[in-house]
């Protein structure tokens, strides 16, 4: 085993400590905080980093907190529970700033405080676990083996009876997620149904074997934010691009006389159609595909209109063309990113940029999964006049 004394000097996306080696070299530094000295284990060295994991901590910053979990280090899931969470909230404001203004170019001072709700525990309405014969468990931290779980601390407490139960023989499913609806009652994607959840005082529609969003007070954050942003532009025309169930068509677009919701899945789609026949909206437009072949000639019927975009791409980001058509041919007042991958739409946003049609007005951070190295970013790009 290889040990090497390192002065820890500030945290990196993803969690892990960053020192420097006689030299200069940069070394990733799992489990350590920034201002520690720690003997650290030389795990593996590439050419320009190396990568080490903590052995003994010499120097202990005034931080660090005893993690409550008894699978922290073991799981997969967190990787900030040995850290305040004041602390914690600072480390992904500033991998924020420090990525976008890095990667895009973009000016730190656009990017506001994050925004975060009163729960760093048992805020998740949501769980999946993987199963493998006669027990349900998490991913361990090597992406191979599984671990069993009693509990997990950031799953709302109501969700305790699933790690108790066992896979179903019947069900050969390698994963399933359980899902609570606005009562409080457990449901699973092991079987298609449709159930509610509720956002702002309203009761939404959605799939078991849908996507949506786990943390529900922070996405009524976001829903907040989108609408203000909304309010100023006041646009005639709302596009609300991979829409799910259409919680931000409903939530923050109210005051919009025309909406159009492009989604490809086609559990979201059935939900967000039964949410707009509930709330009486027939002159919403509902599109079922893949964003970047139905919305560029969809979007030229209403090229005379002020139209606002918003997009919630998955993980990977936008489609290189697509954001290109954006950059080079769209003439949208606004259009308003939400992002779960900072360095996806680091390079999103290099190319909507690219064509000098728009300019970044404001972003603003979000702890949607407080605990673990995630953080959502939601970004509004105004149009430039002239």
């Amino acid at each position: 085993m290889k040990l090497i004394e390192l002065t820890v000097e500030k945290t990196a996306f993803g969690g892990e400590g960053i020192a420097h080696l006689p030299g200069g070299k940069t070394c990733f530094v799992e489990g350590a905080l920034p201002g520690e000295t720690v003997s650290a284990e030389i795990l593996s060295e590439k050419k320009n980093f190396v990568k080490a994991r903590v052995r003994q901590i010499l120097q202990i910053s005034p931080d660090r907190v005893t993690p409550p979990c008894p699978y922290y280090g073991h799981c997969g899931g967190c990787q900030y529970q040995h850290v305040s969470y004041p602390t914690e909230l600072k480390f992904k404001e500033d991998q924020v700033r420090e990525l976008l203004s890095h990667q895009a170019g973009i000016d730190p001072g656009l990017i506001a405080p994050i925004r975060y709700s009163d729960r760093d525990y048992g805020y998740r309405n949501s769980v999946t676990l993987h199963a493998q014969k006669t027990m349900f468990g998490f991913i361990a931290k090597d992406n191979r083996s599984l671990i069993p779980i009693k509990n997990c601390l950031l799953a709302d407490e109501r969700l305790e009876p699933v790690f108790r139960s066992k896979p179903q023989k019947k069900k050969k499913a390698d994963r399933v997620t359980f899902k609570l609806d606005e009562k409080g009652r457990i449901v699973s994607d092991l079987e298609e149904t449709f159930f509610r959840i509720r956002l702002k005082e309203e009761p939404f529609l959605v799939s078991s074997k849908g996507f949506f969003q786990n943390n529900l007070a922070v996405t009524e954050l976001i829903a907040d934010q989108i609408s203000g942003w909304i309010e100023e532009e006041a646009p005639e025309v709302f596009f609300d691009l991979y829409a799910g169930v259409g919680i931000f068509s409903f939530l923050s677009a109210k005051r919009v006389p025309n909406i159009v919701c492009v989604e490809e899945n086609a559990q979201s789609i059935q939900a967000l159609k039964m949410n707009r026949d509930e709330r009486k909206r027939p002159s919403m437009e509902v599109l079922e595909g893949k964003v970047e072949r139905i919305f560029p000639e969809r979007f030229q019927k209403d090229a005379r209109s002020k139209t606002l975009i918003l997009m919630d791409p998955p993980r990977q980001g936008v489609d290189t063309g697509f954001a290109r058509f954006l950059a080079d041919r769209s003439d949208a007042s606004s259009i308003i990113y939400l992002s779960c991958d900072p360095s996806t739409l680091a390079r999103d946003l290099k190319t909507l940029l690219s064509g000098d049609r728009y300019r970044v007005a404001q972003i603003v951070p979000f702890d949607m999964f407080p605990r673990t190295a995630h953080v959502e970013v939601l970004v509004r790009i105004d149009g430039v006049i002239g």
